[in-house]
């Protein structure tokens, strides 16, 4: 399993990223998060929490990445970790 979180403007972008599509998206509903945290499945899939200092939310329950949008989001990743 893979854990990248991202923090700062590059939150936001990830979140357009990953998000955009979905039909009322505003940037704006992601700017409340210290940052966006990313859980890599070791069979792809993913799941997204948007992190506040002392707790999360669930973003999006972990589902399949056909368009390896994970893949993209790793330039704008400001820490990564690999666990067992």
């Amino acid at each position: 399993m893979e854990r990248m979180w991202i923090r700062g403007v590059n939150r936001l972008k990830a979140a357009e990223m990953l998000f955009s599509s979905k039909e009322g998206f505003s940037v704006d509903t992601y700017r409340k998060y210290d940052e966006l945290e990313i859980v890599v499945q070791d069979d792809g899939r993913y799941s997204v929490w948007g992190n506040f200092r002392d707790d999360s939310d669930l973003l999006q329950d972990t589902r399949r990445d056909p368009e390896n949008c994970v893949r993209k989001l790793l330039v704008l990743a400001d820490e990564i970790s690999t666990e067992e």
